[in-house]
């Protein structure tokens, strides 16, 4: 993970209040009422009769403070154009003005057509952006999603009219072995449509099975959450996505794994 004020962290002390100086000087605004309603619903939710899934007992938690790492590089999108109605997704900051999704949140085979805009909320907070909010100025999906609305390149790319990532930081990516994501712990956080809009909920667990384009894992989700990072901590306690959360089922959710062809494609659309 890609952290910024050029390398400076803050101690961190009971009581202190750390948003403060996380959003010093950054344009924080209260969302405007069209992007706050609570009728907006998941893309997934929109494209897909399949929900994605609460694992057992569900015990996702709400992240409290979402100004600092890694929750302020997580970013609720809402997506027009797409459905009938305005959508919700998530993705996450991978580069100054990138932000990487689910293919499904930016192209419907179900419809045919791509959303006309996005707009995406760093580390939003209820009916606040603490980093601002930004418009999409391009998008694309994988070839293989666009062509043939492969699940296994259920990818997707939104490029901001900013370089929000220079004041807010981005999440690194890689692609891993089969034998280091065994019954690996890895993480996700999201913006799930079943709980209050804007309020992002994390979750963790170990990864159930590995295939050769996806991984399967034990982590609670919901829709609204396609988009959503899984990566794992390591001991140095960097930040690194292993998969783009997409799909869920009875049993474990789904996501697209980053293989080396992915990474390659990924490495491609960062700017």
């Amino acid at each position: 993970m890609t952290e910024t004020h050029n390398g400076g962290r803050i101690e961190r002390v009971a009581g202190f209040d750390v948003g403060r100086v996380m959003t010093q000087g950054l344009r924080r605004r209260r969302l405007p009422a069209a992007l706050c309603s609570d009728r907006l619903g998941a893309a997934g939710w929109l494209e897909f009769a399949f929900p994605q899934a609460q694992i057992g007992r569900d015990d996702r938690v709400p992240v409290p403070d979402t100004t600092t790492l890694p929750w302020r590089c997580v970013c609720q999108i809402v997506i027009d154009g797409l459905h009938a109605e305005q959508a919700l997704g998530t993705g996450w900051l991978a580069g100054p003005r990138t932000v990487f999704t689910a293919g499904h949140n930016l192209y419907s085979h179900k419809l045919g057509r791509r959303a006309r805009r996005v707009t995406v909320m760093p580390g939003r907070c209820g009916d606040v952006a603490p980093f601002d909010y930004f418009r999409s100025v391009r998008f694309e999906v994988h070839p293989q999603w666009l062509a043939h609305g492969d699940a296994r390149f259920d990818l997707g790319v939104v490029w901001l009219d900013s370089d929000v990532g220079y004041d807010v930081g981005w999440f690194g990516f890689a692609s891993r072995p089969d034998e280091a994501l065994a019954e690996l712990i890895v993480n996700t956080a999201g913006y799930p449509a079943d709980k209050r809009i804007g309020t992002q909920w994390f979750n963790a667990g170990r990864i159930s099975h590995i295939g050769t384009q996806s991984i399967s894992y034990g982590l609670d989700t919901e829709g609204g959450q396609s988009g959503s990072p899984i990566y794992c901590v390591d001991a140095k306690e960097q930040r690194t996505v292993l998969a783009i959360h997409a799909y869920g089922g009875d049993a474990h959710n789904v996501g697209v794994r980053i293989t080396d062809d992915v990474f390659d494609t990924l490495s491609d659309w960062v700017r």
